[in-house]
């Protein structure tokens, strides 16, 4: 039994002393291929470092297109829309009650035409009194001359006759007139978008009886920034697109002299014909007007970048160093966008400009591609 104590001792010796040494430990549990496997892949990562150390010695090879400049013409658009160019409150001149309506809305009326009437009320015979009384004033009007040239009348008495007489032919003028204008007419070739009035309403002078649109010609009408107001003169043609896809030519008629308080933009017209009256004031319509041609050239939106302010800009080389300059969009399409602000011949990073910096030295590799003129 005893002896048994002493061989299990032994063993256990052994193997702690087997366990504490190193070389075999390892061994045992694996770990000497986990340390094998650690130093090649410690080798390998120190091999990518030293490369990457190399190659940034070299300069960075980035894709480039040179290109020329195209003439293009220089267009303002404008996102407006279409408004009457005239619109009035036909408004009643004297006092009355509506007789009579001669129109309904969305009627077409020529100028000078009735759209309504108002009772004649007492008119007639106040008109039949005037008319006499002024017969009288010319009779008196007629002896006190008459008179006067025989030297039985004072010059005074003849002025003061005349007077009378004037003053009557006068108020007959007046009456006339206010008799002519119970009819309540248009005053210009239009359409009746709304009736004020009805049969016996009484009206005032300035009551409103009608509002009246003129159809021809029309408006084209929208915000102009501030910093392209000064290119747009009056008489420049325009063209308007509206959305249901029908073309407008016209010409500018108005710019407005004061900004918009708001906005800081300025009101610009474009009046177009509208000889078939179909145009309807209120609809969306797109104005583009040419002032000038410019150089320009057509680049892939993938290649615009921003600077530390959020500017547009391009990446260019030149002499093997990486420029950027600010561009301004001209115009955008299918094909592309139209930049200003470039050289006349741009040599124009297309891939590798996100990894480059403005002042840095790179290997510029042209494409095989050009961009469309």
């Amino acid at each position: 039994m005893r002896f048994s104590y002493f061989i299990a001792f032994a063993v256990a010796a052994a193997v702690a002393a087997w366990v504490l040494s190193g070389d075999s430990g390892s061994k045992l549990f694996g770990l000497d291929s986990a340390v094998e496997a650690e130093a090649p892949a410690s080798s390998l990562a120190n091999q990518a470092l030293e490369a990457e150390a190399d190659d940034g010695l070299d300069p960075l090879a980035v894709r480039v297109q040179t290109q020329s400049a195209t003439i293009r013409p220089r267009v303002i658009t404008v996102r407006g829309h279409t408004e009457a160019s005239r619109i009035v409150i036909v408004r009643a001149e004297t006092p009355g009650t509506i007789e009579t309506i001669r129109i309904n809305k969305g009627d077409r009326v020529s100028q000078g035409q009735v759209i309504a009437t108002l009772e004649l009320g007492d008119r007639p015979s106040r008109l039949a009194e005037i008319k006499a009384l002024l017969a009288q004033r010319q009779l008196e009007y007629d002896i006190a001359r008459a008179l006067a040239a025989q030297g039985q009348q004072p010059l005074t008495r003849v002025a003061a006759a005349q007077a009378a007489y004037e003053s009557a032919a006068g108020n007959l003028e007046r009456l006339e007139l206010d008799i002519e204008k119970i009819e309540i007419r248009a005053p210009f070739d239009g359409v009746i978008e709304e009736r004020q009035v009805q049969i016996g309403d009484f009206i005032s002078p300035g009551s409103p009886a009608a509002t009246l649109v003129d159809e021809d010609p029309f408006l084209v009408v929208g915000q102009v920034s501030e910093s392209d107001i000064d290119k747009i003169k009056l008489g420049f043609p325009g063209t308007a697109q509206l959305l249901n896809g029908t073309t407008l030519e016209g010409t500018v008629r108005f710019i407005a002299t004061i900004a918009d308080s708001q906005t800081r933009t300025f009101r610009v017209e474009l009046q177009v014909p509208n000889p078939d009256r179909t145009l309807r004031a209120g609809a969306t319509a797109d104005f583009s007007i040419p002032v000038g041609i410019v150089a320009a050239h057509l680049v892939s939106p993938a290649v615009l970048v921003l600077d530390d302010a959020g500017n547009l800009g391009i990446k260019l080389v030149k002499l093997g160093i990486v420029e950027q300059v600010p561009v301004t969009i001209l115009s955008s399409g299918n094909d592309g966008v139209w930049l200003l602000g470039l050289p006349e011949t741009a040599t124009i990073i297309t891939v590798g400009q996100q990894f480059v910096i403005a002042g840095q030295t790179v290997n510029a590799v042209e494409a095989d591609i050009k961009a469309a003129p």
